[in-house]
């Protein structure tokens, strides 16, 4: 028997120790870095490049205003409901009472001041990739999504990439920056010459971040010395993630952005340092109907781009554009022409007069070629632009393999113009090399009545070229994969072994694996994967209503029988409820809820349930975490000091987060702590938490130490430290929770009450019952219910396998300075919160209940404890005597480790099936947009949720329920 266990138990160790390897080996393999041509791109002298095709362009600007806002959807811009009024359409109201037509406002778009586009953001839509994009014009690696939450910058940086900034830097021109850090974690060490930067992850400021960046602008447009001013203002982003694009505050930033356009460009008009200034607005992503972004759903990938410059009125035959417009039919939010990111890249450096960076896959946008007066500049700089990402396909493919396709194509065009005789490209190579040779040989022509004729060539090199480069997203190591993959199948078989039984199946048993084997199908279909949450809802009351049916039947008495119905009712009532809460996942995703909209219209509602949630949380704290410990009085007072600056700090967080939700509710509360920083409030709120956590364990670890009630498997207890730690828990994780999903905590209380009352039902017998600390608990029916709540609360409050659904606002709860761990442990619980409270539950099941002897021979003495001595003897008396039988390894002593090992095989079993999926999906239309977010899923359940929560603070708590 103890050999048995020792390997159970060293199969369950292995097989965990090699999750996270497996994990590791898969991503380099899946996530590797693109190799990237170094130093920066120089002017080549006119005899290589073919005369005056390689020559310096005649800047038509000198300097340019760079204006990121975040999120700028392309409909915010260009839409009818626009707030940008200045840059898309006359201002009615202003025109009456002027007295001439000169005096009506300027309509940039419309004057022909500003040529628009549509920008194509590829996924991932977050910043940190996006902000690549714009500088490198290159397609940056999925994996720089999770460098975009590490602000201390250690992940990425652009310093020493070719970038346009870097050109300015490298003709000696001064670049100042203002707004999103993220730039100064791209770009450190003092690049910039003035520089302001506001943290991004502060989701719940709409004002003072963009203040912070307006407050220079008046003084830098004054000032002469730069050539290159960034501009990244995050307050509509930060409002789109709380309150959505149709939100009460999104009209009033987008006027208020619009604003800051009319003043740079009435300084430009009137500035003669500024005269030959260059003005781009630009989102670096857009938002989806949520609010959120990092997917490629609807309007995430599409912002808006605008080039705008007094000079583009000086334009011949300027194109005209009509504003505000709807989007191109069967489109939501493509308004105009439609081009790539990383177009930017090669468009600044052509009309400032810069080399275009090495390893930008941009093309020129055409629109601006009407900058130049003389129509032989575009082919120069559309040449310029074919022969640099000439040179990334010939790193691409290998300089030998791609000189002998461009000579083989050459020389067959020489022979035959029109190709007929020369064949069809029959691969990738093949095709680029026929569209460069073809632009080689209209290029040396120079005959200037052609210069139409090479443009067109060169654009058409340029569109293949950049298609097929930006779709050869990642040179995937598959042998590594593979390797992971078996590492993942070695730890699933230890799994295996460490399970106590296997056969014959259990209902629940098989129930389990059923779950396992429909979740790993599921991971093979991409709506299923963008749509998970519908797997969770469904399979969880079905498992409920056959949890219930069967402990009905078991059940002896009339009484047992209702009270296992009434606990099934219950779960399935409070779970029909909970999927309400938040619509999530892509297809629903914006559509009526809970959370959006009952609780915005029904805001007392909703505070009266917060209030109940934190009172009942409250009333446990004091009748369970502190019992026996300190006097009832002194229990009900530390509880009070407990909860109420967790209370103040959520109703002021959530009034600064989305005050609709508050409105004039506790106006003097908001008022008397209004001097304290929102970071103290939530400092003051953990502090106190962590302090009663501290004390609670010393007294009760005291308590137990000397008596009966320190033994590990030995009479059950009042209340064991485990559940004294399980409702300070709780209070930490409703701070951590947004004021509309703490509700849901009263449903958790509800169903774990009712589910202890299930799983317990079975164990009822008539005969004696031997008090144990252990429960006599089935284990595979614990797991499984464990697995299905933990994933489907996940899902209720609002989590998804799409990247824009992770709330941030949470984050830097009591955080004044950015610290790596402190975020993203605040990070995981607040997204988490559901599955660490289910698994808290979890370790709360394996310990039984006192026995009616122990509650028996209690003195009552009003939570004193005296008790004790009177129950020591009790105790040692019923040991001695009554010895009673040791009890099966599965069933008793090893409860967690079983426990775990469960939770294990899905685990593993679910990674395997992903990686699998990423392995023969790689090259999948959706493989950066569903399967490689839905890995980093996987490895955060792996990783935070099973290794740090199942195993790490599940067996510490298992442990300190097992010492006191």
């Amino acid at each position: 028997m103890a050999r048995g266990k020792t390997i159970r138990l060293t199969s369950l160790a292995l097989a965990n120790a090699l999750l996270p390897v497996a994990l590791l080996v898969f991503a380099v393999g899946f996530f590797p870095y693109k190799p990237l041509l170094p130093g920066l791109a120089t002017f080549e002298d006119d005899r290589e490049n073919g005369g005056w095709a390689g020559g310096r362009l005649e800047p038509v600007f000198d300097r340019v205003i760079f204006m990121v806002v975040d999120a700028l959807r392309s409909d915010f811009v260009y839409g009818h409901n626009s707030g940008f009024h200045f840059t898309q359409k006359y201002e009615q109201d202003m025109i009456h009472g002027r007295e001439s037509d000169t005096d009506v406002p300027c309509s940039l778009i419309r004057d022909g001041a500003a040529i628009p586009f549509t920008a194509h953001a590829s996924p991932p839509t977050v910043t940190m990739p996006r902000i690549k994009a714009l500088t490198t014009g290159s397609v940056p690696s999925f994996a720089d999504l999770i460098f975009n939450l590490d602000e201390s910058g250690s992940g990425a940086n652009l310093a020493t990439q070719d970038t346009w900034l870097a050109q300015i830097k490298a003709k000696g021109g001064k670049l100042v920056f203002f707004g999103d850090d993220t730039w100064l974690r791209l770009f450190p060490n003092d690049f910039f010459e003035r520089a302001d930067g506001t943290s991004s992850f502060f989701v719940s400021d709409f004002t003072e971040v963009d203040h912070n960046v307006t407050r220079h602008v008046p003084a830098e447009l004054e000032s002469d010395d730069w050539s290159a001013m960034i501009m990244h203002y995050l307050g509509l982003d930060h409002i789109g993630h709380k309150t959505g694009p149709q939100g009460p505050n999104m009209l009033p930033k987008q006027e208020e952005m619009d604003g800051i356009v009319k003043s740079i460009y009435e300084a430009m008009e009137s500035q003669p340092h500024l005269a030959k200034s260059l003005l781009v607005l630009a989102g670096d992503h857009g938002m989806n109907a949520g609010g959120n972004h990092g997917g490629s759903g609807p309007g995430e990938t599409e912002p808006a781009l605008l080039f705008a410059s007094p000079k583009f009125k000086e334009r011949k035959n300027p194109t005209t554009y009509e504003c505000p417009t709807s989007p191109k039919e069967g489109t939501e939010f493509h308004y105009y022409r439609k081009v790539q990111q990383s177009d930017i890249v090669p468009t600044l450096a052509g009309l400032l007069g810069m080399p275009i960076s090495k390893n930008s896959l941009g093309v020129f946008i055409g629109e601006l070629a009407e900058a130049w007066s003389d129509a032989s500049r575009k082919a120069q700089i559309m040449y310029q632009n074919a022969r640099q990402i000439s040179k990334i396909v010939e790193a691409a493919y290998g300089a030998d393999a791609y000189s002998t396709a461009v000579e083989k194509w050459s020389t067959c065009l020489r022979k035959d113009p029109s190709a007929g005789d020369c064949g069809i490209p029959d691969d990738q190579l093949s095709a680029l090399a026929k569209r460069w040779s073809s632009t080689t040989l209209t290029m040396s022509g120079g005959s200037e009545a052609r210069h139409g004729d090479m443009s067109q060539e060169a654009a058409a090199f340029l569109t293949v070229a950049q298609d097929i480069l930006s779709s050869a997203a990642s040179s995937y190591d598959v042998p590594r994969m593979v390797l992971g993959m078996l590492i993942c199948g070695i730890a699933l078989v230890m799994t295996l072994v460490s399970l106590p039984a296997v056969w014959p199946p259990s209902t629940a048993g098989s129930f389990f694996a059923i779950t396992c084997f429909l979740y790993g199908i599921m991971m093979f279909a991409s709506s299923y994967v963008e749509e998970e949450q519908h797997f969770w809802y469904w399979l969880t009351p079905a498992w409920v209503a056959l949890l219930t049916a069967e402990n009905v039947i078991r059940s002896r008495q009339r009484s047992e029988k209702l009270a296992c119905f009434t606990s099934g009712l219950v779960i399935l009532a409070v779970h029909r409820i909970a999927i309400r809460c938040n619509q999530t996942g892509q297809k629903h995703a914006g559509e009526p809820d809970i959370v959006h909209t009952f609780f915005p219209e029904h805001h007392l509602l909703m505070w009266l349930l917060i209030l109940a949630t934190y009172g009942y949380t409250c009333w446990m704290v004091a009748g369970r975490t502190f019992l026996d410990l300190v006097p009832g009085e002194v229990a009900a007072l530390s509880a009070i000091v407990l909860a109420i600056p967790a209370v103040v700090f959520k109703l002021n967080f959530t009034h600064a987060d989305a005050p609709e939700l508050v409105q004039d509710l506790a106006l003097q509360i908001r008022v008397w702590t209004a001097p304290f920083s929102l970071v103290s409030q939530a400092q003051v709120s953990f502090a106190v938490l962590l302090l009663a956590a501290l004390t609670v364990s010393a007294m009760a670890v005291s308590l137990a130490r000397g008596t009966e009630l320190a033994r590990k498997d030995g009479p059950a207890v009042n209340v064991t430290l485990a559940e004294r730690l399980h409702h300070l828990l709780t209070l930490f994780l409703i701070t951590q929770s947004r004021a509309t999903n703490i509700p849901l905590f009263l449903g958790f209380a509800l169903q774990s009450r009712a589910l202890h009352q299930l799983l317990h039902s079975a164990t009822h017998t008539d005969t004696e019952i031997v008090p144990r600390r252990s429960a006599a608990i089935p284990i595979p029916e614990l797991a499984t219910t464990a697995l299905l709540l933990s994933h489907t609360y996940f899902f209720c409050e609002g989590g998804s396998n799409s990247i824009s659904s992770v709330d941030l606002s949470n984050a830097y709860n009591g955080v004044g300075d950015y610290n790596v761990a402190a975020v993203g442990l605040l990070l995981f619980a607040s997204n988490w919160n559901g599955p660490i409270w289910w698994c808290s539950v979890a370790v709360l099941m394996t310990f039984s209940r006192p026995s009616q002897a122990i509650d028996d021979s209690r003195t009552k003495t009003n939570g004193s404890r005296s008790w004790v001595n009177q129950e020591r003897s009790k105790l040692r008396q019923d040991a001695s005597a009554t010895k009673p039988s040791s009890p099966s390894s599965a069933q008793d002593t090893n409860l967690w480790l079983w426990y775990v090992s469960c939770m294990t095989a899905f685990v593993a079993a679910g990674l395997l099936a992903v990686m699998t999926a990423c392995t023969l999906l790689r090259t999948h239309l959706f493989i950066w947009t569903v399967f490689s977010p839905k890995y980093l899923y996987a490895m955060a359940w792996c990783i935070g949720w099973h290794l740090l929560v199942n195993i790490g603070f599940g067996g510490a708590l298992r442990g300190l329920g097992s010492i006191a």
